[in-house]
């Protein structure tokens, strides 16, 4: 899956929030407060009215109403209108006081790519990382403790031999029930976890490493290469060359 499609991205600083018109969006709208404060009215799946203040998020998802109000207070956000693929049903309109570290590492990664050939592009690749952060940040909070084991389990060791019967094992739990957790917690069966985990950390090694194409197959987990290159173009929309080269910009 390669789930970002990027129409806008701006840093805004030390500005004063101006008046938006009440419209219907076309695209996920993700505004992230960093300082001052950002009201909208009517805005969201419930057309709510919203104060976000530093810390804060706001997800504004395709047919969904967005209307903002002046304000004159002085304020910084980052603004993202996109399409994706991505499931991100878990994630709510409103998080307050959800901006990590980490977040803020991807944003400020955004802001160097941003006059950069090929921004957009390379931009949508650290919007996919930052969304996770996100929906993952929520779904902890919530997530049964079975299944949070089991991905945190995964997260170490995606790039090994996972089966649904040596998670089974490991938790002590049948392989029905640790699926049907696993799956209630985050959207995902255990299989296409690791699948999306993997993908994700070859994407990741083709953007920011020389390392050769079945290096990069081997390190995610896939000795084969050609069956990883095919399995990474159904989930990317692209050979691991031409993501590569996009990512370039060349």
């Amino acid at each position: 899956m390669d789930p970002i499609k990027l129409h806008y991205y701006n840093h805004h600083f030390g500005v004063h929030p101006r008046h938006v018109r009440r419209g219907r969006v076309r695209y996920y709208d993700l505004t992230i407060v960093l300082g001052g404060t950002l009201y909208y009215v009517g805005s969201g799946a419930a057309l709510e009215n919203v104060e976000l203040k530093a810390g804060d998020f706001f997800l504004i998802r395709p047919g969904e109403y967005r209307q903002r109000l002046d304000s004159e207070p002085v304020a910084e956000y980052v603004s993202f209108n996109f399409l994706t693929d991505m499931n991100l049903s878990s994630v709510p309109n409103v998080s307050t006081d959800a901006v990590t570290a980490e977040i803020r590492m991807l944003l400020n990664a955004c802001d160097g790519f941003l006059n950069t050939e090929g921004a957009f592009d390379k931009i949508g690749y650290l919007l996919g990382a930052l969304l996770l952060t996100i929906r993952d940040t929520v779904s902890n909070a919530h997530m049964h403790p079975l299944a949070l084991e089991i991905k945190n389990h995964l997260l170490k060791h995606y790039t090994d031999r996972v089966t649904l019967e040596s998670i089974a094992e490991q938790f002590h739990f049948s392989v029905s029930y640790c699926n049907n957790v696993f799956k209630r917690g985050t959207g995902q069966t255990i299989v296409d976890f690791v699948i999306g985990e993997r993908m994700r950390k070859a994407k990741e090694l083709l953007v920011y490493t020389d390392f050769t194409l079945p290096e990069v197959a081997l390190k995610v987990g896939y000795e084969d290469y050609n069956y990883f290159s095919r399995l990474f173009k159904k989930h990317v929309r692209a050979t691991p060359t031409q993501y590569r080269a996009r990512c370039a910009g060349k």
